[in-house]
């Protein structure tokens, strides 16, 4: 009896150890792109057009003469839509900005005037630190990127340990992304638009929405003449499904002095 009883203990500790080796997560095999067209593919699948994103953003400019530290109230959604309200310490915002269908609106409720134009780069420089057209600043500040490019765009990529580079040269702007191969995470992305103009941004804290990731933090630097470093931080992160159109086109307050940037 005593061989019998065990061989059925030995038995039912196999049982275990292979019931226990069955629990254990497996670990999720590299995403290593086969080509420079399969990783611009996995950038361009994130966040659909459906998605608004509803958050709160804290902002440090720093500048070459001066810090400047603000919160905002942002909702974001592509291709080109954006609102953005100034949050001040105490009252009511103070600074408005929406853009929506190619149209730039700003206010200004200090001194009541309400600004509206084209949403070209320059008019959106007037406003924000960044001199971009809408569709790329969403995709830079949503870490969806790449940034717009035309057909004539020559794709290259190649493996940088945990990381795909894919570079994208085309007439008007040259890009680089660095793409973590561990969960897919746009992690890096250089711009180059002209001699004066380029930007590297750096994404962290990706936060992961079913297939995709959205970045919590973002430090953008800018080259140039008057180069400038950008962070921010988003909270309280929201993803909408059903966010009403019109929450990014920004009406004009009853007697507001009108100014027309075109």
């Amino acid at each position: 009896m005593a061989p019998i009883k065990s061989i059925l203990i030995a038995g039912l500790a196999l049982v275990a150890l292979l019931s226990g080796c069955a629990a254990i997560p497996q670990i999720k095999a590299r995403m290593d792109f086969t080509s420079p067209e399969a990783a611009l593919a996995h950038v361009m699948a994130g966040m659909s057009a459906d998605v608004t994103v509803q958050a709160l953003a804290d902002i440090r400019l720093t500048t070459q003469e001066d810090l400047h530290p603000m919160k905002l109230a942002v909702l974001m959604k592509k291709p080109g839509s954006l609102r953005v309200e100034a949050l001040p310490l105490f009252g009511p915002p103070v600074f408005f900005l929406s853009i929506h269908e190619q149209m730039l609106k700003v206010y200004l409720s200090e001194t009541r005037a309400f600004h509206t134009g084209r949403a070209s780069a320059e008019n959106i420089a007037r406003y924000l630190p960044l001199k971009m057209d809408p569709q790329d600043l969403i995709a830079v500040l949503t870490g969806t990127g790449p940034l717009s490019s035309g057909p004539d765009t020559l794709l290259r990529g190649r493996a940088e340990g945990d990381y795909y580079r894919l570079d994208m040269d085309g007439p008007s702007k040259k890009q680089s992304l660095w793409i973590r191969t561990t969960d897919g995470f746009l992690k890096r992305l250089d711009l180059h638009q002209d001699q004066n103009r380029s930007y590297q941004v750096r994404y962290e804290e990706p936060l992961r929405e079913q297939d995709w990731t959205f970045p919590q933090k973002i430090n953008i630097v800018s080259g140039g003449g008057n180069g400038f470093s950008l962070s921010i931080r988003y909270r309280d992160v929201r993803f909408l499904k059903q966010a009403d159109p019109v929450r990014f086109d920004l009406a004009a307050p009853p007697g507001a002095a009108p100014v027309y940037l075109d």
